[in-house]
């Protein structure tokens, strides 16, 4: 297999803490474990609890994409023995948050590299210090800042930074002989997104980066999405990307409006309404007004 480096770095810490976390409350999990499920080629998806786990298996290669939690990511791993028990080549981390990397201390037994944005590792030390678990972490030990390509002999994955967004440290993962793209957290399908404020994340940036995913890929294009109202919506098309967008736009302009009206945080957050899109699923009680909160915060900066 081939590595092309752009702006490659390397580096590598073992630093698990906690769910992410919304005020002192742990963002629900999916749960229910789910087989391996094949979407195209390749290439499926594994959800049980925390973002939605991409793979890849060929007859010499398993490229993996998140990792969940030490618990999931062992069923997941049990999983795939029973189609491959070759050496995970590649586990990459979309981003940081802990429903996303901690299941790396269960996997980096079987991995022989774990690649992130050069953000996601300094994000996860910092969302961990001070935890319980804080010197298990295992963060990436490849990084890189704008894109990375490997070409498999099936198979070219391309990662890509598009920029801040759920946090400073999110990447697309793209199977382009599947058509396939892993988007982690740039995309919670039908439900009220996380917003990140302390790991850098913008809503205002968050909606340009949507906007080049969708000139980047095109129709044909599989989405793999790390939360969803139930498991089987994890999977979609460039129509949920672009109503996600549509979410933030008018997330970002009420707010905004709000704002400019003399009303404060507090007030805004109260309000607890997003003209057309009240109907979004809260996977965590508060999730509506915490995006409203946390959007005013933004923007009263």
């Amino acid at each position: 297999m081939h590595i092309d480096r752009r702006k490659f770095l390397k580096g590598s810490s073992l630093l698990v803490g906690s769910l992410i976390l919304q005020g002192n409350k742990a963002i629900p999990l999916m749960g229910g474990a789910d087989d391996l499920r094949k979407i195209r080629n390749s290439v499926g998806v594994f959800n049980e609890k925390g973002g939605t786990i991409g793979w890849y298996i060929s007859n010499d290669t398993i490229i993996v994409i998140d990792s969940q939690f030490p618990d999931s990511a062992a069923n997941f791993k049990d999983g795939l023995n029973s189609k491959s028990t070759n050496k995970i080549n590649y586990l990459f981390n979309t981003h940081h948050h802990n429903d996303h990397t901690m299941g790396n201390i269960y996997l980096r037994e079987f991995s022989e590299n774990i690649i992130a944005h050069i953000n996601c590792p300094r994000l996860q030390i910092k969302q961990n210090k001070g935890k319980e678990n804080e010197q298990k972490i295992v963060t990436a030990n490849m990084t890189f800042e704008d894109s990375l390509n490997i070409t498999l002999p099936k198979e070219i994955i391309s990662a890509k930074y598009f920029g801040n967004a759920h946090t400073s440290g999110d990447i697309a993962i793209h199977f382009e002989n599947a058509n396939i793209v892993h988007l982690g957290d740039l995309v919670f399908n039908n439900v009220y997104p996380y917003i990140d404020n302390k790991a850098e994340g913008s809503v205002k940036e968050w909606i340009k980066v949507l906007e080049k995913v969708e000139k980047h890929y095109d129709n044909d294009t599989i989405f793999i999405f790390g939360h969803a109202e139930k498991s089987e919506s994890t999977t979609g098309n460039i129509k949920d990307v672009i109503k996600k967008r549509n979410y933030l736009e008018a997330l970002y302009s009420h707010v905004n409006k709000q704002l400019k009206n003399g009303k404060t945080v507090q007030e805004i957050e109260n309000l607890n309404t997003i003209p057309g899109f009240d109907g979004l699923i809260e996977r965590w009680d508060g999730a509506r007004k915490m995006n409203l909160r946390y959007t005013a915060e933004q923007l009263s900066k």
